[in-house]
């Protein structure tokens, strides 16, 4: 077992910085980037994908939920399209709110999700859903 001796490893310039916390807005941009990617990689014209999701830690104490999640399932009845939701977990009991942003094909989720005030209408979202599990009660 190596021991090491702190007083010099704190000598030779080397820092341990604790990890800063995340603003949620930063957290919301990355998440609708990587669905954003993965709409256009994994999301054929017409046949058979996957569904999949992204989600992150929410630790904004101002959210009510514990995770803030947006999937892309896909719609049995009809051949290539998809459901956007966005979900926000409850942080205590197996419970989560959603909602659907649109439905349809590729090129359609696409045109949602570049339209300008898109990120707006997200964080708005999260907001209402984390509300509305503020009354929930088990």
């Amino acid at each position: 077992m190596i021991k090491y001796d702190i007083k010099k490893i704190n000598n030779k310039n080397i820092y341990f910085r604790p990890r800063l916390k995340m603003n949620i807005s930063q957290e919301l941009d990355k998440m609708i980037t990587t669905v954003k990617a993965r709409v256009e990689r994994e999301i054929p014209d017409k046949g058979f994908f996957r569904s999949f999701a992204e989600n992150f830690e929410n630790k904004d104490s101002k959210l009510f939920g514990k995770y803030i999640a947006m999937s892309v399932e896909r719609d049995e009845l009809r051949d290539g399209e998809a459901l956007l939701k966005l979900s926000v977990l409850h942080p205590n009991l197996p419970v989560d709110a959603s909602n659907l942003l649109v439905a349809g094909n590729r090129k359609k989720i696409l045109d949602y999700m570049n339209k300008e005030n898109f990120k707006d209408e997200v964080e708005n979202t999260v907001l209402k859903l984390s509300n509305s599990l503020k009354n929930t009660k088990f």
